[in-house]
């Protein structure tokens, strides 16, 4: 019996042992190629957390952790080298052992760069998936621009998570001929069905980090302007970050303290029922490629609040879906939630949009795209 091609894939975006809620899109993703390829994964975790959750990781020959020495804040254009080089001492005979086929990155700087070079060392096909701010923000560098280019010159294929990014990818001078975009899935078999209401008050929700960039300030402030025509409705933060305190702080100020709620890191398995009868998905971030828990509000019906950012316009539909409005903007935030709370929306309509977006439909790409020059 023929087995299957040997394939690693190198991305800091990867669920951790204690974070494993982390990036559970590329979880997914990476799970499909197992039809055709014998794949491990390798994840670069910056030294001082991995030091500091060293006792929590446990190596296997599928899934390895290593640590990513670099000089905080300092010699950034380096970090590919500084990369190459933790990869090599710390997996490179893993990686010879492995005798890939395929190295493919999930993240342009500093992993696609390191890749490149191991996939040339390894004499192995060389591939790499970008998602937003890898090229977004990140290649805003010249000299980290050069490299992602170089890197791009390498590759036989690059996977872009949306057309805004692939047209971003263009402006760096990358060959689009190499560029496939591949919209991210959703399980329909777990988003979508019925579940049990996990929370007895109507509510708005958020699902990500507590970052300053995801716009959780103005999702808040934005509640601030409603929450008064609303007095029954309740906010809730599903997820982690430094903001949380900020915004425990301002609630308590305005005597909101008891109407605004932090979940914590949630599963993934039981954000379906947290979506399904949310009355909102909100999502006002500065910067996006294009984020899964959007594709999931809209396979469960939630209507969403989400900015014109990445690829967001590309998925959702705003005329039947929810509200699109411009980032960075707490009066547009309450004016969208105030639009979604007083209109009526269709479920199934929601729903059907969604259908397009599927992890079999993205196996099939992707797999056709890795399928590219083999000879």
């Amino acid at each position: 019996m023929k087995s299957n091609p040997a394939m690693v894939i190198i991305t800091n975006l990867y669920p951790l042992p204690w974070e494993p809620n982390r990036a559970k899109f590329n979880h997914q993703q990476f799970e499909l190629l197992k039809s055709e390829y014998a794949l491990s994964i390798l994840v670069p975790v910056a030294f001082p957390e991995w030091f500091k959750h060293r006792k929590q990781i446990t190596q296997s020959d599928a899934v390895r952790y290593l640590p990513y020495f670099y000089t905080p804040k300092i010699g950034r254009r380096f970090y590919s080298v500084m990369m190459f080089l933790s990869l090599l001492i710390h997996s490179g005979f893993w990686l010879k052992r492995k005798q890939a086929k395929i190295i493919m990155a999930s993240w342009a700087f500093p992993e696609a760069v390191a890749s490149s070079w191991l996939a040339k060392l390894f004499g192995a096909r060389f591939f790499f998936k970008v998602h937003g701010s890898d090229i977004n923000q990140l290649a805003k560098d010249p000299a980290r621009a050069k490299q992602i280019k170089h890197a791009s010159q390498n590759a036989l294929g690059i996977l872009s998570v949306s057309q805004a990014l692939a047209k971003e990818m263009a402006s760096l001078g990358i060959n689009q001929e190499k560029v496939s975009v591949i919209y991210n899935g959703v399980d329909h078999q777990k988003f979508g069905v019925d579940t049990k209401r996990p929370f007895a008050q109507n509510y708005l929700l958020y699902v990500g980090n507590l970052k300053v960039d995801k716009g959780v300030t103005e999702l808040y402030q934005g509640f601030t302007e409603v929450a008064e025509q609303h007095p029954e409705l309740q906010l809730v933060y599903a997820g982690t970050g430094a903001m949380k305190a900020t915004i425990e702080q301002q609630a308590k100020a305005d005597g909101l303290a008891e109407r605004v709620h932090f979940l914590g890191s949630v599963q993934h398995a039981l954000l379906p029922a947290w979506i399904s009868h949310a009355q909102l998905l909100a999502l006002p971030s500065y910067a996006e490629g294009v984020p899964n828990v959007v594709l999931e509000a809209m396979a469960c019906g939630t209507p969403v609040l989400a900015t014109t950012v990445g690829g967001i316009p590309e998925v959702m539909d705003a005329s039947q879906c929810g509200v699109l409005i411009p980032p960075k903007d707490a009066a547009a935030v309450a004016a969208g939630l105030t639009k979604i709370l007083t209109s009526d929306w269709d479920k199934q309509a929601i729903k059907q949009h969604a259908s397009r977006f599927s992890w079999q439909v993205n196996q099939q790409l992707f797999l056709s795209m890795l399928k590219n020059g083999e000879a």
